[in-house]
């Protein structure tokens, strides 16, 4: 098995290497507008407000970690988001590996990646906005592009955070822009995203019902019809053999929001899929929420994680993202994110052990 192993890791290295010829992995540069931090984050939020700040905002990040790398050279350059995300909220960098000591919102000396755990900065990037009283307003969990980032900031100040999710914000402003037609590419993009997908049931479905009688781990993907990113989820990770041999230990269900299906979730919680992913208070598709053997939600992926380092979605499979899908498969059935809740740091304990 470990040959095996040792293989794909070769056939990966190889396609690496084709497409990075130094062999070098991307490695994240904060913007030079970052903000300067004394390792105090009351001080620094103090500062901040001092000059007319909302507050600040903590950027969870990891020097390797793909998607921090697409925020730095994508989202984070452009204009009108440095101009409003600046304006508003002093950003300051966090190194979920980091030993350096810092003191936190609540006063008391922890190191960096202690301080991430605390926050729940459990996947980087992560995002927390902080307003001037000190008080979480927002921890947005992976990548944000320009778009979704304008939306955000839309969010923070119109001050609906203090009333309602950015789920529920979204919808209302997507239901507002859907007076403009379905046009024909759309069309055809929903009509094709209702086949059927190896490995995975459709609605109606009762996965307490599947975990009560075979325990297995599940994972649930939340979809639309009119969605690009799905469509190159399933074609470029999720019916990839390797990820299609992992999922035949988990119980996998796919769920379209735009049509009417039910479902009963691992947790009990039952409706219609578009009610499912409400209550998951979901903000994006694809949305993929992964329960353990016991029904528990371990962790989700509910912002964009298709892309590749300039934060585009790719025309092939990343070897890189195939491994990443494929070690948060084994994160979730191996029980290890009871362990280890910050997921980067037990990836590279488990890479430096395998």
């Amino acid at each position: 098995m470990r040959s095996g192993v040792l293989g794909l890791a070769l056939v990966v290295l190889a396609s690496l290497l084709v497409t990075n010829p130094s062999g070098a992995r991307e490695r994240l540069e904060y913007p030079e507008w970052f903000a300067q931090t004394f390792y105090d984050l009351p001080g620094d939020l103090d500062d901040a407000v001092a000059r007319g700040k909302r507050g600040i905002a903590l950027f969870f990040s990891a020097e390797t970690c793909l998607h921090c790398v697409a925020m730095a050279r994508s989202t984070f350059q452009d204009p009108d988001i440095v101009r409003r995300l600046s304006g508003q909220f002093d950003v300051i960098a966090v190194d979920v590996f980091s030993d350096v000591e810092m003191v936190g919102l609540d006063g008391q000396m922890h190191r960096a990646r202690e301080l991430s755990e605390q926050e729940r900065a459990t996947f980087t990037p992560t995002l927390l906005f902080v307003d001037d009283s000190g008080e979480r307003m927002l921890r947005y969990v992976g990548f944000a592009d320009a778009e979704r980032m304008h939306l955000i900031l839309d969010y923070l100040e119109s001050d609906a955070w203090r009333s309602e999710s950015l789920r529920d914000f979204a919808v209302r402003e997507m239901e507002q822009a859907a007076s403009s037609p379905t046009d024909a590419a759309e069309t055809s993009a929903a009509t094709a995203s209702g086949a059927a997908m190896a490995g995975f049931q459709q609605a109606p479905a009762d996965l307490a019902a599947q975990r009560t009688a075979n325990p297995r781990p599940s994972l649930v993907l939340f979809e639309r019809g009119d969605c690009e990113e799905c469509r190159r989820l399933r074609e470029q990770i999720l019916e990839h053999p390797e990820v299609q041999e992992v999922l035949a230990g988990f119980h996998a269900l796919r769920l379209n929001t735009d049509e009417g299906g039910r479902a009963v979730l691992p947790d009990g919680r039952h409706g219609t899929a578009e009610a499912l992913a409400a209550e998951l208070a979901l903000t994006h598709r694809p949305g993929l929420v992964f329960f353990a053997e016991d029904g528990e939600e371990a962790f989700r992926m509910d912002s964009t994680w298709l892309i590749d380092h300039s934060g585009q979605l790719p025309d092939a499979t990343r070897p890189d993202l195939l491994l990443s899908f494929l070690a948060r498969l084994e994160y979730v059935s191996s029980g290890a994110y009871r362990d280890w809740p910050q997921y980067q740091r037990w990836r590279a304990q488990r890479d430096r052990e395998g």
